[in-house]
């Protein structure tokens, strides 16, 4: 067997190391997103915003200064029922056709100066206290209100009206009466259609919001009946 030199042996066994090496490349930091400076135009333009915003505020408050001045001390603006808004006088109506008869805490039934019928209920008999959403109490209301009226005469047209006190809620907002008064008269339809089953096209809605009281809205008791739901009664062959 031949001899393999010494020299020879050790060059076959040396390791091979890369003569080449790319290291690997690190990430980037991070660029810095350096502040934009404020245009001096821009802080002008805030301030005269400020200056506008100041300037109507104290003419308001001097306005209430004013008419606080006018009214003794424990008297409040906002529980003051507006000049074109207070409520009307009942006048005396002769009946000339019968009318439902309800027995329901809450309800008052009566009729108008165009011989219509009307079911007055107040908030509290239908509503929980500050939401359109009926109480037990009320949904059983209702339901004693379209049993008799199906005996009364089952080819009744009926509108639902929504009414309001005139307390100020948002003063941003001057519809807002008008617009609770409307989701609540859509509550009390849809339950008369899809709870009780009286037909949708003999039934519409009307909103007044704070613009019809009946009572004096100075007064919590009077705010209590302006805050209502009426039912007009209209004949159907009519």
């Amino acid at each position: 067997m031949p001899r393999i030199d010494e020299p020879n042996r050790h060059e076959a066994f040396r390791p091979v190391m890369p003569e080449l090496f790319t290291p690997p490349m690190l990430a980037p930091e991070p660029s810095k997103i350096e502040p934009q400076p404020v245009v001096a135009d821009q802080l002008d333009v805030a301030q005269l915003k400020v200056d506008e915003l100041n300037r109507r505020i104290t003419e308001l408050e001097t306005q209430l200064e004013e008419a606080r001045q006018i009214l003794p001390p424990h008297v409040n603006l906002l529980d003051l029922p507006l000049p074109d808004m207070l409520p009307e006088e009942k006048k005396e109506v002769r009946m000339t056709r019968s009318l439902p008869i309800i027995n329901k805490q809450g309800v008052n039934v009566y009729a108008d100066e165009s011989q219509d019928a009307r079911i007055e209920i107040a908030d509290k008999f239908l509503f929980m206290p500050n939401t359109w959403q009926l109480t037990a109490e009320g949904e059983e209301t209702l339901r004693v209100i379209v049993a008799e009226l199906r005996a009364f005469d089952s080819k009744s047209i009926l509108n639902i009206e929504g009414h309001t006190d005139s307390l100020m809620g948002d003063p941003n907002n001057p519809m807002q009466k008008h617009e609770i008064s409307t989701v609540k008269t859509k509550v009390v339809m849809d339950f008369f259609v899809n709870a009780l089953r009286w037909d949708a096209a003999r039934i519409g809605t009307s909103s007044f919001g704070r613009n019809r009281p009946i009572a004096d809205n100075g007064t919590p008791e009077g705010r209590a009946r302006n805050n209502r739901i009426e039912i007009v009664i209209r004949n159907g062959s009519e």
